[in-house]
C-alpha cells in the first residue's frame, strides 16, 4: 500500500496538481523529495554522459604492461642508450637552452646524428633509427628551418616537418590530432621532437605542476600510443638564471635526461656550455663550440663555466705578476705572493704558484734554480728580429728597366746597366761573373 500511495502522489506530482485529501506538510515533503530524486537523476544521468563522451576521447593504446620480476627480465634486453652518456633507449629527452645559444643548431645534430649513426657531438656513439624522424615545430619559419637542416647535413627524405608556427595547435583539437597522428604513422616515425615546450602547451598555466604534469601525460600518450615513437624529444626556453627549465618544475620531473645548453656567467664570456644528468646519465659541463662551416657543435675540451672563470683569474693574475717580474726579477713565489697580497690583488692559496706555471708555459717567464732548491723567475727578453742578409755567392736579379712614355721593357729599352768595378777578395758579395747589359 506504501508503494502505490508513493506513485500516486508522484502521478499528481508529475501531473502539476495537489492530491486530494493530502496534509500540506505531507504534500511539501513529497514534493521535495520529488526533486531531490529528479536532481539525482539528473546528476546520474549528466555523469554517465561525460565518461562516455571521454571514454570516446581516450586514443587506441594498449593496456597497462604487467608481469613478475623473472617474466620482465626474460623479455629481451633493449638497448642501453640510444646516444651513449645522454640519452637512455625510449627517453624522454628535455632539452633546456637560454635564448640565442644554438638550440636548434644542436636539436638538428641530434636528428642528424640519430639518422646517420655520425657520433653525437662528434665523439659519443648512437644507435640510428630505423624509421624516420618527426620535428613539431613552434618556433621557426618552415623555409629557414629545412635550410638549416640541409646545412647540417640531415636527410631530406627521413626527417618529416610539421610546420605550426603562426597556426593551430594541433594536440588539443581532437580531428587535428588524430589527422597528424596518422600521418606520422604513416611516415614510420620513431622519434618525435617537439620544439618548444611553451608554445606547445595547451594548458591555462606553465606553472602549474597539475596541469603541466597532465599535459606531459597526454603528450607521452600521443608519442607513444598514437604515432608508435619510441624516443620523445621535448625542448624549453631556460629560466632569467639560465640554470633550468621555465614554468613547473614537473617537467623536469616528467624527463629520463635533461640536457642543459647555456652562455658563459660574465656579460662578456660568449661561449656556450652543455651539461646532463637524469636516469643512468651524468655529463659534467663542458665548452661547446660549433663548426661554421658544417654547423656541427663539438666540445672543445676546455671545461666549464667554473674552470673557465679560474682560467680567467689566473690569465689576469699573470699577467700582474709578469709586470712585478719585469721591475724585480729572480723573485721567488714566496716573494710573488707577499707582494700579491701587498697589493691588495684577491687571490686564493696556491693561485701565485699556478699563474706563475702559466706564465713559464706561455714562454713568458723563465725560471732558474737557486740556493737550496729555490725557484728564480725572470721575465724573458722579446726575441729581436733582423733583415735577412745576403749569403756569399748571392747574385742579385737585374731590376726591369722603368716604362717611361711607352719606352721600356724588353726589346724596346734605352736603359743601361752600369757594371762598377768590384774586387772580390774585398767584396764577399761580388758577382763572379759580370753580367751584361743586353
Amino acid at each position: 500500500m506504501e508503494e502505490q500511495f508513493e506513485d500516486w502522489i508522484i502521478t499528481a506530482l508529475e501531473q502539476g496538481r495537489q492530491p486530494g485529501g493530502l496534509d500540506p506538510l505531507e504534500y511539501q515533503a513529497a514534493l521535495d523529495a520529488h526533486d531531490i530524486e529528479a536532481k539525482a537523476r539528473d546528476l546520474r544521468n549528466r555523469d554517465a554522459a561525460r565518461k562516455l563522451v571521454d571514454a570516446e576521447k581516450v586514443p587506441h593504446s594498449p593496456p597497462f604492461d604487467a608481469g613478475s620480476l623473472n617474466e620482465i627480465l626474460a623479455r629481451p634486453t633493449p638497448p642501453p642508450a640510444r646516444i651513449t652518456d645522454w640519452m637512455p633507449w625510449e627517453a624522454a629527452l628535455l632539452l633546456v637552452a637560454q635564448r640565442k645559444v644554438g638550440k636548434t643548431t644542436l636539436l638538428l645534430h641530434i636528428c642528424f646524428c640519430l639518422l646517420t649513426g655520425f657520433p653525437f657531438l662528434g665523439r659519443y656513439p648512437v644507435r640510428p633509427v630505423d624509421g624516420n624522424i618527426a620535428l613539431l615545430n613552434f618556433e621557426v619559419s618552415a623555409a629557414q628551418l629545412a635550410r638549416w637542416a640541409q646545412e647540417v647535413g640531415v636527410p631530406g627524405d627521413r626527417l618529416f616537418q610539421v610546420n605550426l608556427r603562426g597556426r593551430r595547435n594541433p594536440l588539443p583539437v581532437p580531428e587535428d590530432r588524430a589527422e597528424l597522428a596518422a600521418q606520422l604513422r604513416a611516415w614510420d616515425i620513431e622519434t618525435l621532437i617537439v620544439d618548444p615546450f611553451g608554445r606547445a602547451y595547451s594548458g591555462q598555466s606553465q606553472n602549474d605542476a597539475g596541469e603541466v604534469g597532465a599535459w606531459l601525460t597526454d603528450l607521452d600518450m600521443f608519442a607513444r600510443s598514437e604515432v608508435g615513437a619510441t624516443d620523445l624529444i621535448l625542448t624549453a626556453h631556460a629560466g632569467w638564471n639560465g640554470e633550468r627549465s621555465r614554468g613547473s618544475t614537473a617537467l623536469e620531473d616528467w624527463a629520463d635526461a635533461i640536457i642543459t645548453m647555456t652562455r658563459g656567467s660574465d656579460n662578456d664570456d660568449a661561449r656556450r656550455y652543455i651539461r646532463a644528468i637524469g636516469r643512468d646519465v651524468d655529463i659534467e659541463e663542458a665548452q661547446l663550440d660549433f663548426d661554421q662551416q658544417t654547423r656541427r657543435p663539438f666540445l672543445t675540451g676546455l671545461g666549464g663555466r667554473k674552470e673557465a672563470a679560474t682560467e680567467k683569474h689566473l690569465q689576469e693574475l699573470s699577467e700582474i705578476i709578469v709586470d712585478m717580474l719585469r721591475t724585480h726579477g729572480g723573485w721567488n713565489t714566496s716573494d710573488v705572493t707577499r707582494a700579491l697580497k701587498a697589493q691588495g690583488v684577491g687571490h686564493q692559496k696556491g693561485d701565485p704558484g699556478k699563474a706563475l706555471a702559466m706564465a713559464l708555459r706561455q714562454g713568458i717567464l723563465r725560471v732558474e734554480d737557486g740556493a737550496r732548491g729555490a725557484k728564480h723567475y725572470y721575465v724573458n727578453s722579446p726575441t729581436p728580429t733582423y733583415p735577412d742578409v745576403p749569403q756569399p755567392g748571392y747574385v742579385p736579379p737585374t731590376p726591369t728597366p722603368p716604362l717611361r712614355g711607352g719606352v721600356g721593357g724588353e726589346g724596346n729599352s734605352t736603359h743601361q746597366t752600369i757594371d762598377l768595378p768590384r774586387n772580390p777578395e774585398t767584396d764577399p758579395f761580388a758577382p763572379q761573373e759580370m753580367i751584361q747589359a743586353p
